[in-house]
């Protein structure tokens, strides 16, 4: 491949990188469904009873995405269900299933190991943002997954579940903030 069909296609996939960003809005009613779901992880693990049972509650509160993402997408005017041939529609898409394989070792503690299950889920959940950095030209994306990764571990570890959950929705609200300044940049 020359240097001339090398930068035009280079050019290509930045315009439809482009294109996706701005119509999905950088995955933003996604992020802000985060948020919801973590603040009901949080109730569910502030109730009474076993670890197990919180733990069947944590993983039924992931439900609530596709749910929220719908109606946070229409809050916000972002097309994120949108029917289309761009690649880098369906890559964003291949991204957010990558964490379902991940979500094995979840369902593993689940059984095996209640107590870090929910730690295991931020992690899994912060790792899984990691190419959202690249797929939505995001610093926050990037910075976010490595922090939620790290953090939800030391959280949890130093301080239980609820602290790494506390962590998480912090993150997520930060996350947030930054996406919405972020697809701001991009309109002007």
């Amino acid at each position: 491949m020359n240097t001339n069909n090398l930068s035009e296609s280079m050019l290509h996939l930045e315009a439809l990188k482009k294109e996706s960003q701005q119509a999905q809005k950088k995955g933003l009613p996604f992020i802000m469904s985060s948020v919801v779901i973590w603040v009901v992880i949080l109730m569910v693990q502030l109730m009474d009873g076993s670890v197990v049972t919180k733990n069947l509650y944590t993983f039924m509160s992931c439900c609530l995405l596709l749910p929220l993402a719908f109606l946070f997408s229409k809050i916000i005017k972002a097309d994120t269900f949108r029917k289309t041939k761009n690649p880098m529609d369906q890559l964003g898409f291949l991204c957010t299933m990558n964490q379902m394989l991940y979500l094995l070792i979840v369902m593993w503690a689940y059984s095996k190991a209640p107590e870090a299950m929910v730690m295991l889920y931020a992690m899994v959940f912060g790792g899984h943002l990691f190419p959202f950095g690249w797929v939505y030209d995001s610093k926050a994306y990037t910075i976010v997954a490595v922090m939620e990764t790290v953090g939800a571990l030391i959280m949890a570890v130093a301080w239980g579940s609820i602290a790494a959950v506390l962590f998480m929705i912090i993150m997520e609200i930060l996350l947030c903030i930054f996406l919405f300044i972020e697809v701001g940049k991009d309109r002007k």
